[in-house]
């Protein structure tokens, strides 16, 4: 295992892990989020309550899978199909003109839009480099280049979890 790889798990894990628990935090959260997914057109009755359990438990799932070596590939895969899934429904949406909530890390009532499909396609790019990386991935990771690892994918994961955030403060009014 690689420093890179290291990095690329800790990031999608974090991301991951923070959705599912801010969607499985309550069920005032979890109901939200299902609330949210009604305004996908398509997405009704019993296909939106389907969808709105099987997403927390796919991100569950995703990060359990990166958490082990053993299943890392996996993990990166799931998340790679869970991204391309997310960014394709809601690029569509949002090109059609609908205006869907973005309860990915659970407060936020932004409607999605570029900035969050940027975000995604971001994160799509990480969960395919693991992909690449993971294979041809082999030996240890000295202590040093593990420290360096995780910490800047904990920074890289935080600034990707409050990109709506960052992104409203370089909005110009």
């Amino acid at each position: 295992m690689t420093a890179l790889e290291v990095a690329l798990r800790t990031v999608l894990a974090v991301v991951f892990g923070v959705a599912f628990v801010s969607k499985a935090r309550s069920r005032a959260a979890f109901t939200e989020f299902g609330a949210a997914l009604g305004d996908i057109g398509w997405l009704r009755g019993r296909l939106r309550s389907a969808a709105a359990l099987a997403v927390p438990v796919l991100e569950a799932a995703v990060v359990t899978l990166l958490a082990l070596p053993s299943t890392a590939w996996w993990g990166f895969g799931a998340g790679a199909a869970l991204l391309a899934t997310f960014t394709a429904v809601t690029a569509i949406q949002a090109a059609r003109g609908h205006r869907v909530r973005c309860r990915c890390f659970g407060a936020g009532a932004d409607r999605i839009g570029p900035v969050q499909i940027a975000r995604n396609g971001m994160l799509l790019a990480l969960a395919i480099a693991g992909l690449a990386v993971e294979p041809v991935s082999h030996g240890g990771v000295g202590a040093a280049r593990l420290v360096l690892a995780v910490g800047l994918a904990l920074l890289a994961a935080l600034i990707l979890i409050r990109w709506d955030d960052l992104a409203q403060l370089v909005r110009t009014p």
